[in-house]
């Protein structure tokens, strides 16, 4: 573990997102939006060295256009407010210790994929023969370390969501449920993970919890979109996967099928034939196929169905807004290999709802 902290403390990547939930948190404490982005930069300037400042600040266009200008950078807030737990809790951690905003995300990542790492130690580690190392190769597949290093929400939703799915594979599920409608406020898109997941009680004819669920999700998804004005799911999928523009105050791009599947396909394209990407999207179909054969052949039909609804949950994920970066599919995928790893200690199924 401290192995662990020490590679993912030595090693953040202060990507260029850290600057944009910076301006959100400032703006959120009621900051104008020239004192919010004069401190954003600032403190940034404060944080790194000359020559990545230099990278964030404005190496190309979309960049040096944020960083010249606070009606531009203020124009993407609604895809960074978006995440109004997040926020809240960089506040708290700022609050609480006197950590800047980037001191604190760095510091949410870190022990987010370190107490992630403590929970399959634990799974594991007391298991018979090679059971109890199986739990590095799973820290290894769910790119623990990599998280740890980003400053964004995705750590702390995997640990979040991580949490539900463990209680759901226990069947607390009026617990499990909770957790995940807390982690749309960390990421609105987990709606997909969240909403498949809630359809589970299904299975034991119980139709009361999965309309519950989904009434509820769809609210906090709604009422979170409405709160922050945001552009809607096009003008999203359009700066960042189509042309990135540098102000989103009046940019409502006309809806294009055609464009649409370019993406669609291009990236799929891509994933599979980088290697960077290609793990993330094998995993998930591996996972699929084994825990629908198992959930078929009615072995650990519960868990099977957990790791079959998160892992189907990426994929519709990508198709509505296919994204090779790994990091935004994780947040499932995490939860998705735990669920199917459990496979290899023989749990005693436990698939009702009461």
């Amino acid at each position: 573990m401290s192995f662990f902290y020490q590679k993912a403390n030595t090693g953040n990547f202060y990507n260029w997102d850290a600057i944009a939930y910076t301006m959100a948190v400032q703006l959120d404490e009621g900051k104008s939006t020239d004192e919010a982005h004069g401190y954003t930069y600032k403190t940034l300037k404060d944080e790194v060295d000359p020559g990545l400042f230099q990278t964030l600040c404005c190496t190309g266009k979309y960049r040096q256009d944020q960083f010249d200008s606070p009606e531009n950078l203020k124009s993407m807030m609604p895809m960074y407010a978006l995440k109004p737990g997040y926020i809240a809790l960089i506040k708290a951690v700022k609050l609480f210790t006197g950590l800047n905003e980037y001191q604190s995300m760095k510091y949410i990542s870190i022990f987010s994929t370190l107490i992630m790492t403590l929970l399959f130690f634990i799974t594991f580690f007391f298991q018979k023969n090679f059971l109890q190392f199986i739990w590095i190769p799973l820290v290894f597949f769910s790119q623990f370390l990599f998280l740890a290093k980003l400053m964004t929400p995705d750590a702390i939703t995997a640990l979040l969501f991580l949490i539900s799915v463990m209680f759901l594979v226990k069947n607390k599920l009026y617990t499990s449920y909770l957790l995940m409608a807390l982690t749309l406020s960390f990421r609105p898109d987990m709606i997909v993970a969240a909403g498949l997941a809630g359809l589970l009680p299904l299975i034991n004819k119980d139709f009361r919890m999965p309309i519950f669920n989904s009434i509820i999700f769809l609210s906090i998804y709604f009422l979170i979109s409405a709160s922050i004005s945001h552009n809607g799911w096009w003008s999203h999928f359009y700066t960042s996967l189509v042309s990135t523009q540098s102000n989103l105050n009046l940019f409502d791009p006309s809806f294009d099928l055609n464009k649409y599947f370019e993406i669609l396909i291009g990236n799929t394209l891509w994933v599979l034939n980088d290697i960077n990407y290609i793990v993330w999207f094998s995993l998930t179909f591996i996972i699929i196929f084994m825990s629908a054969y198992f959930v078929l052949e009615k072995k650990s039909q519960w868990i099977n169905l957990i790791a079959l609804s998160l892992s189907l949950a990426i994929i519709i994920k990508f198709i509505i807004f296919p994204k090779v970066d790994s990091r935004v599919y994780l947040a499932i995928l995490v939860p998705a290999i735990y669920a199917f790893s459990l496979n290899s200690l023989n749990l005693r199924e436990r698939i009702d709802s009461k």
